[in-house]
Formats: structure tokens, sequence, C-alpha cells
């Protein structure tokens, strides 16, 4: 292995990782839409704190973790999205009936719903990225044995490694924020669709997380 090759190959897991979908990916349309991309873009860094004692984990227990651990998260994540589901949807709800009201003024809707600030967004990320099984499952059979490989032949290229996947990765859900900060200009109508198809998103993905932590 060469730093070159390990920078590459981190880079392209990164990307790789930030352009599949899943609930972490729809959590961040979501809040880029209903927020804008200044208020969400806090999320797209919540991986880099969230991953630590993950990634720690999987290094020093990679042989050793029990087999229905992923179960455990599976149960917990899936039980979080449940909650952040209906959260999400409560607040559609409030916004779509300020915004349809015939007295309503423009961008009240927006304006009469809480807006959280940019770390309020980063806890929220940190917190679903803890909760659901992509990371567990991506650093134990792809990230963890390349990183550990890496590292035995030393420090440096490990970390070389690390800095292609998370700058990558950082990088990519920061383009999925952008890029859906300019969907918001499409008009009220369409943000509101969009961001109900992302309601719907994370509602599967939390009965996906359940299925699997119940009936495998």
């Amino acid at each position: 292995m060469n730093p070159l090759s390990l920078l590459l190959q981190g880079m392209a897991l990164g990307i790789s990782a930030a352009s599949s979908p899943g609930p972490f990916q729809a959590f961040l349309i979501n809040q880029t839409l209903i927020l804008g991309f200044r208020r969400s873009a806090g999320i797209a860094f919540a991986p880099l704190i969230a991953d630590i004692p993950i990634v720690l984990t999987i290094l020093l227990l990679l042989e050793r973790l029990p087999e229905g651990w992923l179960r455990w998260i599976n149960l917990a994540g899936g039980l979080w999205l449940l909650y952040l589901t209906w959260k999400l949807w409560s607040v559609w709800r409030v916004r779509r009936a300020l915004e349809e009201a015939p007295d309503a003024n423009p961008g009240e809707g927006v304006s009469s719903t809480p807006r959280p600030r940019w770390a309020s967004g980063l806890a929220h990320g940190i917190l679903m990225n803890a909760l659901s099984p992509g990371p567990y499952t991506f650093w134990t059979l792809v990230n963890g044995p390349i990183l550990i490989s890496a590292l035995r032949q030393g420090w440096g290229l490990g970390v070389t490694f690390l800095l292609g996947f998370y700058g990558a990765l950082t990088l990519g859900f920061l383009s999925i924020a952008a890029l859906f900060h300019q969907a918001r200009r499409l008009g009220p109508d369409v943000v509101r669709r969009l961001t109900f198809l992302s309601i719907l998103i994370l509602a599967l993905f939390a009965g996906y997380l359940l299925k699997n932590a119940l009936w495998g």
C-alpha cells in the first residue's frame, strides 16, 4: 500500500457512502428543504464526531462482537426514526396549514416554525448517525479491514485513508445539501412535496430497520 492509493481508495469509499440512500441522507435532505443550506450544513459534519466511538469499538472488537449486536442497533435506530418521522410529519402539517391559509403572508409558514441553529442540526445529525446501522456495518465489512491493514504498515497510512474517506464523505453530504437548497427555488408546492417524500422515505427506513431487528 502507498499513501496515494489509500487516499484515493478512501475518497472513493467516501463518495460512495455519501451518495448511498439511507436514513441519514434522507434526514439531511429533509432539513435542507425546510431550513436551507446554512442551517442544515452542520448535519454533514456529524459523522466526523459520531463515528469516533464506532470506529474505535470496531477496530478493537472486530473479531469479538456477538452475532446479535446489529439487531439492537437496528431496533434503536428504527424506534428513533419512527419518532423523528412523527416529529417531522407534525411540523410539515403545521407548515402546510400556514402556507395554505387564505390570509397567510408570504414566508409566514417558514417564520412560524422553529428554525434550529447550525449546532442543533449537528447534534441531531450525530444522534441520527449513531443510531443508524449503516456506519456499523460499513466499518465492520469494508472500512475496518482496510484501516487495520493500513495501520499495521504505519499510522501515517491509516491517517491518510481516514482523511480521504471523511473528506470525501463530508464534501459529498455538503454537495447534496447545496443541491436540495437550490430545489427550494422551485416554489413552495415543490418544496412541500419533496419534504413529504423525504419524510416518507424516513418512515420506510424505520420499518426496514425494525423488520431486521425483530425478524432478521
